[in-house]
């Protein structure tokens, strides 16, 4: 689900071009090198997808490059910035009391088969995933009041809701849009592995594929004069992070996605000339307790174990200072200066041991002469465990740290960790006590993390059922309330409210204990290539080497 309103856009067309975050005028891009194949490295082992370009499967379903290269949404909104990116779609706006969205499609595309792109094949697209609900991996249709995608002509498309739902717009503008003639006919697209894909984006697939790597070329046709810079991409398969780092550093691969232990000299020391890494926030790690489970489900537990954790020793010890603690109320870093405000601010809660056992203390709690704390009824607060991913480090260094924090309190804790598929069953199934893990939900505001971490739908009332993203199984009125109202305009004033008092039920109720930020890990080399993203130029989110932004990183980086 999702949110958009008062956003800048930066346009493509016209007599400019983007580079980096600057529109550039077409002759100094003229003067830009051109040729070179990009080499991005990820430890995926091997490529077992075999020749599957399909864009409606989950990122990883499908091969490397099928939605940063071969296909195109209708813009791009940054996780970094919360700009919207025109890509094609050119002008979108809200009307009829934000149950109207009307979008302008962009002139002069082409599909890869040099077939004219228009708005027909965006209403076909979107209509297409409400035909097969099984492609609808975004929620764009369930329970968001969208009714009814329709193109009345070549350029404009035109989405209907039964109720407002302003904050649908990020999923509706990422979505992939494929071409009508040629899915029409395919009935089965869950299983279609679509061989020979046509796109309009900046690369076509020419054939070059192998358990190791996939390779792309630039598309001769694409809509944006003189783009991409690049003559190839190669995406390249290693066994390990490890291995692909080493491959940076070496020159055989110019960038990869990796959370380098202590970045800054193990990697970017190296040579400061060449080596870089650009970490922005996307995200947070959260302490998730249980609040199904007593005594986890009393406010006065869970604010003094908030109260117990030093954040700052947290992000350091497990990130070595390349990422910050996060705040109490969950707003992310990137989003803090235009959401986070007084009221916010007081009703926060700090690191102070002294004060965690008083509110303890006050609430019923007491210690037996070993010094463990006994709950309200009498029982020893039971031992936990924290559960991480197994050979997560950063998780297993926080959840190490936590266990000592928690110690002071009387309440005795371990690190439990689990193969993923395991951790994400436990964590899912409310089958966990205490868990180390990310908010799933990221968007360009407070709003997206607040309605995956607390919204009714996504949660479960007893242990065994699945939550989607309510992991913590926490609701309330007054979220839920302010989330509807959020949903319903587009006034960035009104929404502030609306954020305003979500933030105090969390700072005050501690559904979730929010650790530290969570970032994008692209860290690259500058030996070849330039025009990388920077926290100087955030064009994009950092996204890793098939992500939305990723498509801004092709059209940007050329050879030195």
């Amino acid at each position: 689900m999702t949110k958009y309103s008062v956003l800048s856009r930066i346009g493509l067309g016209g007599v400019a071009c983007l580079l980096g975050g600057m529109l550039v005028a077409p002759a100094q891009a003229a003067s830009i090198p051109r040729g070179g194949t990009l080499v991005y490295v990820s430890a995926w082992g091997t490529l077992e997808q075999g020749r599957n370009f399909n864009p409606f499967l989950p990122n990883g379903s499908n091969l490397p490059g099928t939605f940063s290269l071969l296909y195109e949404p209708l813009f791009y909104v940054s996780t970094a910035t919360g700009q919207v990116h025109d890509i094609l779609g050119t002008q979108y706006r809200w009307s009829d009391h934000n149950l109207k969205l009307t979008v302008t499609t962009r002139s002069g595309v082409q599909w890869s088969n040099g077939t004219p792109f228009t708005a027909k094949d965006v209403a076909f697209t979107f209509n297409y995933i409400k035909k097969y609900p099984a492609l609808d991996l975004s929620g764009i249709w369930s329970h968001s009041g969208l009714q009814s995608v329709t193109a009345p002509n070549d350029h404009s498309v035109v989405f209907r809701f039964s109720k407002p739902n302003t904050p649908l717009f990020p999923f509706l503008a990422g979505t992939q849009i494929v071409p009508r003639a040629l899915w029409k006919g395919i009935t089965d697209p869950s299983h279609y592995a679509n061989p020979n894909p046509v796109g309009t984006g900046p690369f076509l697939f020419k054939g070059q594929l192998s358990l190791q790597s996939v390779t792309y070329v630039r598309n001769p046709h694409f809509w944006m004069a003189g783009r991409p810079y690049l003559h190839a991409v190669r995406f390249q398969a290693v066994a390990s992070n490890g291995a692909a780092e080493l491959a940076v550093l070496k020159g055989a691969a110019d960038f990869t996605y990796d959370g380098i232990t202590d970045v800054t000299k193990t990697f970017a020391a190296r040579n400061p000339a060449i080596y870089h890494f650009y970490w922005p926030v996307n995200s947070q790690n959260v302490l998730y307790l249980n609040t199904q489970a007593y005594p986890l489900n009393l406010v006065s537990l869970r604010r003094a174990i908030a109260m117990a954790l030093k954040k700052s020793v947290l992000a350091q010890k497990a990130y070595f200072g390349a990422i910050a603690p996060a705040n109490a109320a969950g707003i992310y870093q990137t989003q803090a200066s235009k959401w986070m405000n007084s009221a916010i601010e007081a009703a926060s809660y700090h690191y102070h041991p002294n004060q965690a056992k008083a509110l303890l203390k006050k609430a019923g709690f007491t210690w037996n002469s070993s010094g463990r704390l006994v709950a309200p009824n009498g029982k020893e607060v039971p031992s936990y465990q924290i559960l991480v991913g197994a050979g997560w480090t950063d998780f297993i260094t926080m959840a190490s740290l936590i266990s000592h924090d928690l110690h002071k309190l009387g309440i005795s804790a371990s690190v439990q960790q689990e193969p993923y598929s395991s951790y994400e069953s436990t964590l899912t199934s409310g089958s966990y006590r205490m868990a180390i893990s990310w908010v799933g939900d990221t968007g360009p505001n407070p709003y997206y993390m607040y309605y995956g971490a607390f919204s009714p739908q996504f949660s479960a009332s007893k242990t065994g059922q699945t939550a989607v993203s309510d992991w913590e199984r926490y609701t309330n009125p007054t979220i839920t309330a302010a989330l509807a109202a959020f949903r319903k305009t587009s006034s960035l004033a009104a929404q502030r409210k609306d954020i305003t008092a979500i933030a105090k039920v969390v700072e005050s109720q501690v559904p979730i204990i929010p650790l530290t930020q969570r970032v994008n890990f692209l860290d690259y080399s500058t030996a070849k290539f330039v025009g990388w993203p920077s926290s100087k130029d955030p064009y994009n989110g950092g996204s890793p080497g098939d992500g939305l932004g990723s498509w801004y990183d092709y059209l940007n980086v050329h050879l030195k």
